[in-house]
């Protein structure tokens, strides 16, 4: 490794053990480095502010450092050839949506080739999971239900139909329970009839080789009249399901080519 990447293996060791004092000697040895090389990253970093140490040795980080696809620059350059393939493919807008805490954040996207279309997703927009559309049923879907409980208000969800300009229905628990459920019978997700903007979205879940939640990988378009509704999403279905298929191909190559992360990281944060 270098020197970088020794300082950058430290930093995510110490950002996924939690906010709590850590042993020095433990991050060596969990980072399979020598306590020197150790020492001098952590003197640097405490210099910085980065961290503060006391005299039993042990470390109490200052800062948060989180990614929002946890993968390489080649992945991220493959996501976003993977956008633009499905917008000349399908002629619609597609995303890359990751999720903070309890918002589902915007990581990159393609604007609709129809310009008059507008879709005010754009990268950077956040939304909360609160709202079950196709994007967050996917999501939530994943979690464990007892996890799903502790993190979530389990009176707060809600739906929104493109119907008359703003039709908002709010879900009883055993009702948001139950469709969140429904959505763990498959890797794909879409709205009929679109959202309060009449804005309609497919999407499919990307997940690690040990089924951990990566990403969404979803496309938007308005909703309009279909001849044969079944045929359009299905056509959207196998093109998503390609796609993604190929991306978790990738992250499997990637994660047995590059060093092995830290023990820690097997517990995700629970901040999404």
């Amino acid at each position: 490794m270098t020197p970088t990447e020794r300082t950058l293996q430290v930093l995510e060791y110490i950002m996924a053990a939690g906010p709590g004092p850590i042993k020095q000697v433990d991050i060596a040895r969990e980072c399979k480095m020598s306590p020197a090389t150790l020492n001098r990253i952590i003197r640097i970093l405490s210099e910085w502010g980065y961290l503060f140490r006391t005299s039993e040795k042990y470390c109490v980080r200052n800062f948060r450092l989180n990614r929002n696809v946890p993968m390489s620059e080649s992945y991220l350059a493959e996501l976003d050839r993977t956008i633009k393939q499905l917008t000349d493919t399908l002629q619609v807008s597609a995303e890359i949506v990751v999720v903070a805490g309890h918002e589902l954040l915007w990581h990159s996207k393609t604007e609709h080739p129809d310009q008059t279309v507008f879709i005010r997703a754009n990268v950077g927009f956040r939304r909360s999971l609160y709202e079950l559309d196709a994007l967050s049923r996917l999501y939530l879907s994943r979690l464990d239900p007892d996890e799903l409980a502790t993190r979530f208000y389990m009176d707060g969800f809600y739906e929104t139909h493109f119907r008359t300009g703003r039709d908002i229905q709010q879900l009883s628990e055993d009702r948001a329970r139950s469709i969140i459920a429904a959505a763990a019978e498959d890797d794909f997700e879409f709205d009929l009839e679109g959202n309060n903007v009449g804005i309609r979205r497919c999407a499919t879940v990307v997940s690690d080789p040990k089924s951990g939640f990566l990403h969404l990988l979803a496309i938007a378009e308005p909703v309009r009249q279909t001849d044969d509704l079944d045929d359009h999403i299905g056509r959207y279905r196998e093109a998503l399901n390609e796609a993604r298929d190929r991306l978790m191909q990738i992250v499997a190559k990637e994660q047995t080519q590059r060093r092995r992360p830290p023990v820690h990281h097997a517990a995700p944060g629970r901040g999404g």
